[in-house]
């Protein structure tokens, strides 16, 4: 029975050894291992299994922008880059980016924005003039009390950023923009642009490859149409006040 139990132990202890490496890697261990390679003040956010076997996914934040880098289980490699995957055909590392990025309501330049509506609540939308779930949102906007809309010209085709400028250099911009999501063109003079081409270099600093993308209170970062009692949800859920 003795002599049993003294195998099973050393085979568990061996078998401990040669899964070692596979043991979660902590915070602080991730942290001296980049810390050569990054050479400039970070905070390991979050860590966990990478969409691919053999290494860690690290998420990292410098100052206000977020990275993810991968640790070989090892802890010998690091990769740095894009993970594409060919079957899915997505990016995994920008899906990952996207789920960690948060903006700050407060560094959004409201002079670069069409406003609609009243209330407390705020929230901010980068928005397509030709794009179709843009202006089915606009509709359920509408049913939302209390609330106040700040809305980003975010055109992602250069014959959207035509539109974006007619309806931005209209009297009306808020008219504008719903004759425009019907399909009307609009015939305005011309004028000083500058706020979309802010609001493009905003959208592309916030990973911002689809409209619409509404940004709450809190700084959650949400993609695509939603209608009003979702929305209603998630501004209770992610309100500042």
């Amino acid at each position: 029975m003795k002599k049993t139990l003294l195998i099973f132990c050393w085979s568990f202890a061996f078998s401990l050894l040669l899964l070692g490496n596979t043991f979660a890697l902590t915070n602080e261990e991730a942290t001296t291992i980049l810390k050569d390679y990054l050479k400039t003040e970070f905070k390991v956010l979050e860590i966990k299994e990478a969409p691919f076997e053999g290494f860690w996914e690290v998420a990292c934040g410098i100052g206000q922008e977020r990275i993810i880098l991968y640790i070989d289980k090892n802890s010998r490699y690091i990769i740095s880059g894009l993970v594409l995957d060919r079957q899915t055909k997505r990016n995994l590392t920008l899906d990952r980016l996207k789920d960690l990025r948060k903006a700050d309501p407060s560094m959004l330049n409201l002079e670069n924005a069409i406003s609609m509506g009243e209330g407390k609540r705020k929230l901010y939308i980068f928005t397509d003039p030709q794009c179709h779930f843009c202006s089915q949102l606009h509709e359920e906007l509408k049913q939302i009390q209390d609330l106040q809309v700040f809305l980003f010209l975010y055109p992602l085709s250069p014959a959207s950023f035509e539109k974006a400028k007619s309806v931005w250099c209209s009297k009306d911009r808020r008219k504008a923009l719903e004759e425009t999501y019907q399909g009307m063109e609009l015939k305005t003079p011309s004028c000083d642009t500058t706020a979309i081409n802010k609001n493009v270099e905003l959208g592309r600093r916030l990973l911002i490859d689809s409209t619409p993308t509404l940004v709450f209170q809190n700084g959650k970062i949400i993609e695509g149409y939603l209608p009003s009692d979702t929305l209603e949800n998630l501004l209770k859920s992610n309100s500042s006040l």
